[in-house]
C-alpha cells in the first residue's frame, strides 16, 4: 500500500525524498489509506495501474477521477474542484513534525498554486484538476532535498 500513496498523495511522494521521520510517513500513509482503497474501487482503479503509472512516472494511465476523489476526501481539492493550497498546508502541517521538512514541502503546495489557473473541461468534478496537480506535486519532487 506503501507505493499507492506514494504516487497518489503529492505530500507523500515527497517525503520519499525528504529526511522526515517514520512517524510523520507512517501517520500520513495511514490516514490516506482508506481514501485511497475507497478511490480506487469507486473509479476501478488496479494496484496493478498505480503501480505502473508509479514506475514509468506517468500518470495518464489512471483514471482521472481517482486522483480527484483522493484530493476532495483529503481536502486538497475543494467543491469547485479547485486546489485549496490553504487547508492542503494546514492538514499538512498536522502530519509534519520538522519545521525545515514542512517548509519545503509548503512551498511545493504553493508552486502547485497554479493549477487553479489553467483551464479545465470538468468543472466542480474536479478530475482534470487532479491530473494537474498530481502531475505538479511530481514535477517538484526533485525540489525537496534528500
Amino acid at each position: 500500500m506503501y507505493k499507492i500513496i506514494c504516487l497518489v498523495v503529492c505530500i507523500a511522494v515527497c517525503l520519499n525524498r525528504v529526511h522526515g521521520n517514520a512517524e510523520d510517513k507512517i501517520a500520513i500513509m495511514t490516514a490516506v489509506k482508506p481514501f485511497v482503497e475507497e478511490c480506487a474501487k469507486k473509479h476501478g482503479v488496479t494496484f496493478e495501474a498505480l503501480l505502473t503509472a508509479k514506475a514509468s512516472g506517468k500518470i495518464d494511465g489512471v483514471e482521472p477521477c481517482f486522483y480527484s476523489c483522493v484530493y476532495k476526501k483529503t481536502e486538497f481539492l475543494n467543491s469547485k474542484g479547485e486546489y485549496d493550497v490553504d487547508t492542503a498546508l494546514a492538514k499538512l502541517k498536522k502530519y509534519i513534525s520538522n519545521d525545515d521538512d514542512y517548509a519545503k514541502l509548503s512551498q511545493v503546495g504553493k508552486d502547485c498554486a497554479s493549477v487553479n489557473s489553467k483551464p479545465v473541461g470538468d468543472g466542480e468534478a474536479g478530475c482534470e484538476r487532479g491530473v494537474l496537480l498530481t502531475q505538479c506535486f511530481l514535477d517538484h519532487k526533485g525540489s525537496v532535498p534528500m
